[in-house]
């Protein structure tokens, strides 16, 4: 199937309205570049508020240049009229399949070098005031090189404010920042909280915070209840432990800024 110059050739996944395939372009003398195309899912295209939140995300995610973040290539318009948007593609895998693949927790040091590389890209987005709202390992890709880069500002916001409130909760509850699940207030320490539980996860083979459902799992995460990483990890180093300790702490201003 074609999609503007794009070939698909095969489908990576599916969310909630988009879906990604790797994709070629051809030109001349035997030029093929291979792709990550993301459109809207079939059938809903003719949804206004999704095309104007795909818009949206092209725009924030065309701001964006960094080597830990996936880099936007192009944008355009199919013969159907839909959106996609072109990506980087990250030969590879996600954290998440990682995770799931594995039954052991990762190593301190790889943990650590999770840490170094999603810092520097949240660091670098949140110097360019766009805030990710949707940090999961599913979106924290790993190439065969050993690259480590942050993907799908689908729900991305570029901060007006300091501190902004949307009144609009969006995202992965597990990954959630308090403030977030319960005002739909966010900032870049609202991020943070998900860095920390992401490095928490890989850490330990746990989530800190994990009710028997949603509302459980926010529950817990407002009141801070989890298991130390002292008594999940006590082999792993102290500083890598309180650092991430630091990240998930339920109160906005007792996380690193």
């Amino acid at each position: 199937m074609q999609v503007g110059p794009y070939e698909l050739l095969e489908r990576l996944g599916a969310g909630g309205m988009a879906e990604t395939h790797v994709a070629i372009r051809r030109g001349p003398g035997g030029f093929e570049q291979r792709v990550c195309l993301k459109r809207i899912l079939p059938g809903m295209t003719e949804d206004p508020e999704l095309v104007r939140l795909f818009h949206e995300e092209a725009r924030v995610s065309a701001r964006l240049g960094h080597a830990n973040v996936a880099q936007v290539l192009d944008f355009g318009v199919a013969e159907d009229g839909g959106p996609y948007l072109v990506l980087e593609l990250i030969e590879g895998s996600n954290l998440r399949a990682l995770l799931r693949e594995d039954p052991e927790p990762l190593t301190s040091g790889l943990v650590a070098y999770l840490a170094t590389e999603l810092g520097q890209a949240l660091d670098y987005a949140h110097g360019e005031r766009v805030v990710h709202r949707d940090l999961s390992p599913s979106n924290v890709l790993l190439s065969r090189a050993g690259e480590v880069k942050l993907g799908d500002f689908g729900i991305a916001k570029a901060l007006s404010a300091e501190r902004t409130r949307t009144g609009v909760v969006k995202g992965k509850v597990p990954y959630m920042a308090p403030e977030y699940a319960r005002e739909g207030s966010f900032e870049p320490r609202s991020d943070l909280f998900a860095l920390g539980v992401i490095l928490y996860e890989a850490l330990a083979g746990a989530r800190p915070y994990d009710g028997a459902n949603e509302p459980e799992t926010i529950a817990k995460a407002a009141r801070g209840e989890r298991v130390p990483l002292a008594e999940r990890v006590p082999e792993a180093p102290a500083a890598l432990r309180d650092a991430i300790e630091r990240l998930i702490e339920p109160e906005l201003e007792a996380r690193p800024e």
